[in-house]
């Protein structure tokens, strides 16, 4: 009788027919089977059928791609916002007793805060914990700071001298002649500007006290010194002179290099600069390699080898009000002269320039401020009752008045962080 189940028929007809593929393997013979053994009218298996999680499983990918989507343009609104935003208000998140002495100074050096006043030097953390103290007797204490890491605290028109850094005083030491201008290395070695009768003195001295090298000057041979700069590494130096020529008033900026790379010039003189009818009351080492200096038209970069040269020039038409600088940029400020233009009320302009002569930002802004300065990515100015912050871009983040006079104003680290020293207290503070 003849076989009627369709799968036994299927089957008998695989057999017969397996000498036409003899490579398939016993496992794709079976597969077959299987896929042949399927009759009209029968279901599918169900793990061939398809499965509710994979419609689940292709709802939670669209979700969790809105979701991404949603997060991302919160992110980049919330960068805008918080760029371009500016904030009025604060609140203290923690302060700190401060009983300093009347005329004590702050400058921020590593992550501490230095407090200096004629009677002594004192390092303490941002929580006001102390770290180390020296006491001296100076009646009008000047100061420089070289890349946020070592200080000179000298005597102007005195004879004393100390240099420290974060973790201590490196050195102190008392020159033979009164004390013009002070500056410093990144490893202490520090340039002094000091007055003998009718001779200037540009010596350099290392922490305790040693001459490494000396240059004689007149007010006849140059000028007056207005101001000296020294290189971080130490191994250079400039000097603005304010002289008197057949001409009239000028200034001559002088370049030495003490260097073992150095001429065989006594002086170590590697050339100087003269500019009849300016002064240039300002000069600078931005890093080892970018002297500046800054003059009543505007900012001249020179290069550093060999003999300095002009580099970049910027020429201002407007009275300079205020400089201020750090290793990537140069600021200035401005009396706003207003033309019709928007912005016409606002007292103040301000620009921020590279060190390769392009101007990075411009602004206009109307508050009062006795100090400003470049802390990091940020500008601030300040008065004793009033704060401002500024970013590159020229935004205005923050201002507000302060509940007290305000001796120092500094970022610290932290999102919207600053500190604010008044007498009283060390305030830290969070805008918003």
């Amino acid at each position: 009788m003849e076989n009627r189940d369709p799968k036994k028929r299927s089957l008998n007809i695989k057999e017969k027919l397996a000498f036409l593929r003899p490579w398939d393997r016993d496992d794709d013979i079976e597969a077959d089977m299987e896929i042949s053994d399927l009759g009209a009218g029968e279901e599918a298996p169900a793990d061939r059928r398809p499965s509710p999680a994979a419609g689940i499983l292709h709802d939670s990918r669209l979700w969790m791609t809105c979701i991404l989507v949603l997060i991302f343009i919160a992110t980049i609104g919330f960068y805008l916002y918080n760029r371009n935003h500016t904030f009025t208000t604060y609140v203290i998140t923690s302060a700190r007793e401060n009983a300093d002495v009347e005329g004590t100074q702050y400058a921020a050096l590593g992550k501490s805060i230095i407090k200096y006043s004629p009677d002594g030097v004192f390092c303490v953390s941002r929580k006001n914990e102390m770290k180390w103290s020296s006491a001296f007797s100076m009646q009008a204490p000047i100061t420089d700071i070289c890349d946020d890491r070592t200080m000179v605290i000298a005597e102007q028109q005195g004879t004393q001298v100390a240099v420290f850094n974060e973790s201590g005083m490196l050195g102190s030491f008392q020159t033979e002649y009164p004390i013009l201008k002070a500056a410093v290395s990144g490893q202490g070695v520090t340039a002094l500007v000091t007055q003998g009768g009718e001779v200037t003195w540009i010596t350099l001295f290392g922490t305790g006290g040693e001459k490494i090298a000396e240059i004689r000057t007149t007010v006849e041979d140059f000028g007056y010194p207005l101001d000296v700069a020294i290189s971080p590494s130490g191994k250079r130096l400039m000097v603005s002179f304010l002289g008197v020529k057949e001409s009239g008033t000028g200034t001559t900026i002088a370049f030495f290099d003490f260097s073992s790379a150095a001429g065989s010039n006594e002086a170590h003189m590697t050339g100087s600069a003269e500019y009849p009818g300016q002064v240039f009351p300002e000069i600078f080492y931005a890093d080892e390699n970018t002297p500046a200096a800054v003059g009543d038209e505007g900012l001249i970069i020179y290069t550093n080898s060999g003999v300095p040269e002009e580099k970049d020039k910027i020429l201002f038409d407007d009275e300079i009000v205020s400089t201020f600088h750090s290793e990537s940029a140069v600021g200035f400020v401005f009396e706003n002269q207003t033309d019709g233009s928007a912005g016409d009320g606002d007292r103040w302009r301000m620009a921020l320039y590279s060190y390769t002569g392009r101007k990075m930002m411009e602004t206009t802004f109307d508050g009062s401020y006795s100090r400003i300065l470049l802390d990091g990515d940020e500008i601030l100015a300040y008065t004793e009752q009033y704060l401002m912050v500024f970013t590159r871009h020229g935004t205005m983040r923050f201002n507000t008045d302060f509940e007290e006079p305000v001796r120092y104003f500094m970022k610290i680290p932290g999102f919207r962080k600053y500190m604010v020293i008044t007498r009283n207290n060390l305030n830290e503070i969070r805008i918003r």
